[in-house]
């Protein structure tokens, strides 16, 4: 086996591992026949978010808006998600359900692998002494300290 497989297997482990303590903690909450029927109705719910994507899919047939088809993926993964058993994968089936969840996950998708940007405008600004002023750490100006000979400071 390569690493890459071994990856996986691991990764699947884990998953597996996850959903079946997640299986367990749900099961000690409410008892077995509701989280059996927590279970059906998660995959119910995946099953008709599929039939209503296909539907939508088909209406709007080649538009295609900015981000649409990223958008869609997800929301096709987050069904898919729901309709396989396990509460793991439904929380994340539940989550990418909403809109800015993935919204944000599609921002880190474009996102990768960019480099990132650089803001606009000078990075350095020189400035006179006489254009800026200390401030303390609550945001108000620093005293200006007495000479110990008791004289007062220059003013400008």
């Amino acid at each position: 086996m390569n690493d890459r497989t071994k990856l996986i297997a691991v990764a699947l482990g884990l998953w597996l591992t996850l959903e079946i303590v997640a299986f367990a903690f749900v099961l000690r909450s409410v008892g077995l026949l509701v989280a059996i029927l927590l279970g059906l109705g998660t995959t119910a719910l995946g099953l008709s978010d599929v039939k209503r994507l296909l539907s939508v899919w088909r209406e709007r047939g080649r538009l295609r808006a900015e981000g649409a088809m990223l958008d869609g993926a997800l929301q096709a993964f987050a069904s898919f998600l729901l309709i396989l058993p396990g509460f793991a994968s439904d929380v994340l089936g539940l989550a990418l359900k909403s809109p800015s969840v993935r919204a944000g996950v599609t921002n880190r998708i474009r996102n990768r692998g960019k480099s990132p940007k650089k803001p606009d405008g000078p990075q350095t600004i020189d400035l006179d002494p006489r254009e800026w002023k200390h401030l303390t750490p609550s945001g108000r100006p620093k005293r200006k300290r007495k000479k110990p000979d008791g004289a007062s400071p220059s003013v400008r």
